[in-house]
């Protein structure tokens, strides 16, 4: 399944020089009628709006997965095993686009049924 995405560089200083990075990265995979996109936001402050575009198909409902934490440096730990879970949130669909916010410093599981 052909993917891109089209994103600001993530701009930053490495060793005292001027630097960037991609700004969104990931990958799509399509079962049946279910598109999985599976989406990085490598920003460590700002969330990424997007507007995500289908062609050739209607979506029915989006709904995501997100794997992030306001503390860049926060982790599980046996002691600790919920610092760090998956949290649900939707997706605005209106026929072949969902617009969708990623949270910064995130990974994010994209489910779209398609119709």
């Amino acid at each position: 399944m052909r993917t891109i995405f089209s994103a600001p560089t993530v701009d930053y200083e490495r060793d005292g020089k001027p630097a960037t990075f991609w700004g969104l990265q990931g990958a799509a995979s399509l079962r049946d009628k279910n598109l999985t996109l599976t989406v990085v936001n490598p920003h460590v402050s700002q969330a990424r709006d997007t507007e995500v575009v289908l062609r050739g198909a209607k979506i029915k409902s989006a709904s995501a997965l997100v794997l992030t934490n306001s503390d860049l440096h926060a982790h599980n730990t046996f002691a600790e095993k919920n610092t760090v879970v998956p949290k649900e949130q939707s997706g605005e669909v209106r026929g072949d686009v969902v617009n969708f916010r990623f949270a910064p410093a995130s990974v994010t599981k994209l489910s779209l049924q398609l119709g």
